[in-house]
């Protein structure tokens, strides 16, 4: 009996004696070995602006007289570049040997674990330099004057460290806000950098997948 394309492809795909399979599973070594690679180069560069970016806000901030807040943002910064480097240590670690849909769905899970690891600490580091972005801005004499400028107009409302409570409530919610949304706003944050290379890696799953199947 003749068989359609699709069953020699899938046979192909699953059964490594067949003829057509090496043509098959070659291309997905390759696009599985492509994908990865690049993602690999593009997490690489990521790291490597981040760090010169602390290094910039550390310079310009000192510069501008923060130096408090210079320190503090470059420190989180560095923490997330030493954070990513020891993630991107243990991608060495996948085993290439394996067949191209093991080796891009351990890629995946990696890539899975990378992400809601790094939204865990995004619900700390956004509100966290928010808070001190705030903190920097209530001690600069502009902030003081509009302080100063809310307690003349608003006598009544009640203080705490010098500080209209009105004020304090509004930062809290915000920094709550912050860390709510942080799976959120980081998803927004790759988008633009990772999100097509993303789409690429659910396509060539969603492939092989259906041709196991």
């Amino acid at each position: 009996m003749t068989k359609s394309i699709e069953t020699i492809w899938q046979q192909g795909f699953i059964d490594d004696k067949a003829l057509v399979a090496p043509k098959i599973n070659d291309l997905y070594n390759q696009k599985s070995n492509n994908i990865v690679d690049k993602l690999h180069r593009m997490f690489k560069i990521n790291i490597i602006a981040i760090a010169i970016g602390a290094i910039a806000i550390l310079i310009v901030l000192s510069a501008l007289g923060m130096p408090a807040l210079a320190v503090f943002t470059s420190a989180i910064l560095l923490m997330l570049v030493w954070l990513g480097k020891k993630q991107l240590a243990t991608l060495e670690h996948l085993d290439k040997k394996t067949s191209s849909y093991q080796y891009i769905k351990s890629f995946d899970t990696w890539l899975k674990n990378l992400i809601a690891q790094y939204t865990r600490i995004y619900q700390f580091v956004y509100p966290a330099i928010f808070l001190a972005c705030i903190a920097q801005f209530g001690f600069s004499a502009v902030g003081q004057s509009i302080i100063q400028g809310f307690q003349m107009d608003f006598p009544n409302i009640p203080v705490l460290f010098g500080v209209p409570i009105v004020f304090s409530v509004g930062v809290v919610l915000i920094a709550f806000l912050l860390s709510y949304f942080a799976s959120a706003i980081y998803q927004l944050d790759m988008k633009p950098i990772y999100g097509r290379e993303f789409k690429k890696l659910e396509e060539i799953i969603a492939d092989m997948e259906a041709l196991r199947q």
